[in-house]
């Protein structure tokens, strides 16, 4: 089985060499663009772009009802001109509603206006995991694809540090574990950061929870981030959690906002209940994982492609780079 991510390999001219791990785009370094560089993952509702860093790890992230606009926004009508045609609208319902039907020059003669306080989507913010940089070597940085995992790796002062994160749907969170080959090697100060200024970040114990309301419509958001050790210690305060000692840490973060698909007002219930719920998960970190991993396949595997030849084992960017186009010299797989 091959999948449409091993495309770019196709026809670049270069030999067959040591096959990689199916399904995997993986990068030598750390990110440092979030449009070109990071990795995604996603459960539909919640995503996440992930940096890779080794002093300071970032995870940009996202929910899908946080939009400025809408109602609450200065200027908006739902779409209904107030000046000079304020019954336009109804104009075209009307005569829809009489005749069956409207000529499209009329309606757009009707209709036509510039667009106001329709708004845009927005950033939930960024996750930093800030860590000791002592310099590193051996690193990658890697997405399976078939099972929507993604993974960090890299050795510093003699400690193998391992990282990996998803997206789950069933759990509607996103979930991460840090992970060394020796014990108490984990630590770290986990902080958030936001382009806006409208949101409070608190912490206690192991729990960050970051509330607020767009200054545009006045959409209330939060999200929340759980912190769990197996040794050493974990504190929260003035806004941030802090790991040190641990033998591993893991983290499961969830978002919403009091969005609701309700006319005219568009709002329901506040986000925190919920939030709070699905971080309170009682499912093991391996237990979320595997659901995730399950629902993921459920979808991932129902298509199946093979043209053939091996993966080579070199990093997804270089690949690219080599790739001109035109005929192929060598049997490459797509």
């Amino acid at each position: 089985m091959r999948t449409f991510l091993t495309l770019l390999l196709l026809l670049t001219g270069a030999p067959v060499i040591a096959a990689a791990e199916p399904y995997t785009l993986w990068y030598g370094q750390p990110a440092t663009s979030w449009e070109s560089q990071t990795l995604p993952i996603g459960n539909g509702a919640l995503g996440a772009m992930l940096f890779g860093g080794v002093g300071s790890e970032q995870l940009q992230f996202n929910e899908k009802t946080l939009w400025t606009g809408g109602p609450g926004s200065p200027g908006y009508t739902y779409g209904n001109w107030t000046s000079p045609r304020p019954t336009a609208v109804k104009d075209v319902v009307d005569t829809i509603d009489a005749t069956g039907r409207a000529d499209p020059a009329w309606v757009a003669g009707k209709l036509g206006q510039p667009r106001q306080g329709y708004g845009a989507h927005q950033t939930f913010g960024d996750l930093h995991l800030d860590m000791a940089d002592t310099g590193y070597t051996g690193y990658k940085r890697s997405l399976n694809i078939a099972n929507a995992v993604a993974k960090v790796s890299y050795t510093a002062a003699g400690t193998v540090f391992d990282r990996e994160y998803f997206a789950s749907h069933p759990g509607n969170v996103i979930a991460g574990r840090l992970t060394a080959n020796q014990p108490g090697k984990i630590s770290f100060t986990l902080r958030y950061t936001s382009p806006r200024s409208d949101f409070t970040a608190t912490s206690t114990g192991g729990r960050l929870t970051i509330r607020g309301a767009l200054a545009d419509n006045g959409l209330a958001f939060e999200a929340q981030v759980q912190v769990k050790t197996v040794g050493g210690t974990v504190t929260g305060t003035g806004g941030q959690v802090r790991v040190s000692g641990a033998d591993s840490a893991t983290f499961v973060l969830s978002a919403r906002t009091n969005y609701a698909l309700k006319y005219p007002t568009y709002r329901g219930v506040d986000p925190h209940a919920a939030v709070t719920r699905a971080v309170d998960t009682t499912l093991s970190y391996q237990d979320l994982r595997a659901a995730h991993v399950a629902d993921h396949r459920a979808l991932f595997d129902r298509v199946k492609l093979d043209l053939g030849g091996s993966l080579p084992d070199k990093p997804t960017d270089q690949l690219r780079a080599a790739y001109t186009g035109g005929a192929a010299n060598q049997r490459w797989i797509l």
